[in-house]
């Protein structure tokens, strides 16, 4: 259907977007500014966006009951962050997922606008976050919010 990922990303019908902020917060200020350098670490980013990636494309397939061909979806994900004293210490996520047919992305959108599945993200990359920020961060005691904020079509 689609050669690689390019050529899905550029010619697939259904392009959805949802929006994650991972507030990450500890009671004292000085701890989560030490720790915060951590979220810069490459290793980090790129398992933050594998856990991410595979929660969200395992709920489509499996929803599709296996049948849902390799290049039918794929997901990228942009990673930014902001820490400010005042304001707090955030990671933003902007999730792509790039839809091969209409049936795909009805489906994928039903998938991100599930509000018991976005509570159950929540809660398990809080867990998983701190799992990886102790993997380059060890002792940091630090504990997070994951909120998916909004989801619409690209």
């Amino acid at each position: 259907m689609y050669r690689d990922f390019e050529d899905l990303r550029d010619n697939c019908p259904v392009s959805l977007r949802a929006d994650i902020a991972i507030d990450l917060i500890h009671d004292n200020p000085h701890r989560l500014a030490e720790a915060w350098p951590a979220t810069a670490d490459g290793g980090f980013r790129l398992a933050l966006t594998d856990a991410v990636t595979r929660f969200w494309e395992d709920e489509v397939r499996q929803r599709a009951g296996g049948k849902l061909p390799d290049d039918a979806l794929a997901i990228e994900i942009m990673v930014d962050s902001y820490t400010d004293p005042d304001m707090g210490s955030s990671l933003y996520l902007e999730l792509h997922a790039y839809c091969g047919t209409e049936g795909v992305g009805d489906l994928c959108w039903r998938v991100f606008d599930d509000d018991d599945l976005e509570r159950r993200f929540g809660a398990e990359m809080g867990t998983r976050v701190v799992e990886l920020l102790e993997a380059v961060s060890p002792g940091h005691g630090l504990r997070c919010i994951v909120e998916v904020n909004e989801v619409e079509e690209d």
